[in-house]
């Protein structure tokens, strides 16, 4: 439990402002007077060169549906951040699976060993899904107009550099690796479990089917 609640606290991730000494990021009071982010537009750009897609702060799919199936409320507070008290959840996502069925702005994916599937979006990104599921936090800024524009800086790089690139490569049989940030309410956000992309790895349509191959035989890849 104690796990949980530290992580209802704590952001995902941690950007250290410009300029800023380690004991102006840790929280103290002289700190929380004045603003802790002196560059929007650099703070996205460290997150997003930084650790945001490696995956390494999220939760494996499978993981995170065997939670829900055994206590909901627990995987919440285990997995998820919540947009302020008594909000939405959101979740930082990874896993692997094989595009099913391509339709105009998403492709639905199984997942190996899985009855339940993914969604990745694609069309335009307009909510905070990404800035809440990785844990940013509006007092870390001096104004409310500097937290939404992060939101909007990380929507555009979401747009731009994952889903224009990715979108023709994501095609029926094709195997994908994906890091993504999703907002789950209830039961029903579970199957199909819908995600806005910050991290896709697109096997050519060979690589897939050879792997597939391999599995069937029960080996792996060469």
């Amino acid at each position: 439990m104690l796990g949980g609640i530290a992580c209802w606290f704590m952001p995902l991730f941690h950007v250290q402002p410009l300029g800023g000494s380690a004991s102006d990021a840790g929280g103290s009071p002289a700190a929380a007077g004045r603003p802790r982010v002196a560059d929007p537009a650099d703070y996205v750009r460290l997150l997003w060169d930084g650790p945001l897609r490696t995956g390494d702060a999220s939760t494996d799919i499978k993981q995170l549906w065997d939670a829900f199936a055994a206590d909901a409320s627990q995987a919440r507070s285990r997995f998820g951040q919540q947009a302020g008290l008594g909000g939405a959840w959101y979740f930082c996502i990874r896993g692997q699976g094989v595009v099913a069925m391509v339709e105009k702005d998403r492709v639905v994916l199984t997942v190996p060993d899985c009855s339940s599937r993914v969604c990745v979006e694609l069309g335009g990104v307009v909510d905070n899904t990404v800035r809440e599921a990785v844990g940013v936090k509006a007092s870390e800024f001096a104004n409310s107009q500097e937290f939404n524009a992060i939101s909007s800086d990380l929507n555009l790089k979401v747009e731009s550099e994952i889903i224009a690139p990715n979108r023709p490569l994501l095609k029926p049989g094709v195997q994908v690796d994906f890091v993504g940030c999703a907002r789950i309410g209830g039961e029903s956000d579970l199957d199909p479990l819908c995600l806005i992309p910050i991290r896709l790895e697109v096997a050519s349509q060979q690589e897939s089917v050879a792997a597939s191959a391999d599995e069937s035989r029960g080996g792996t890849p060469p």
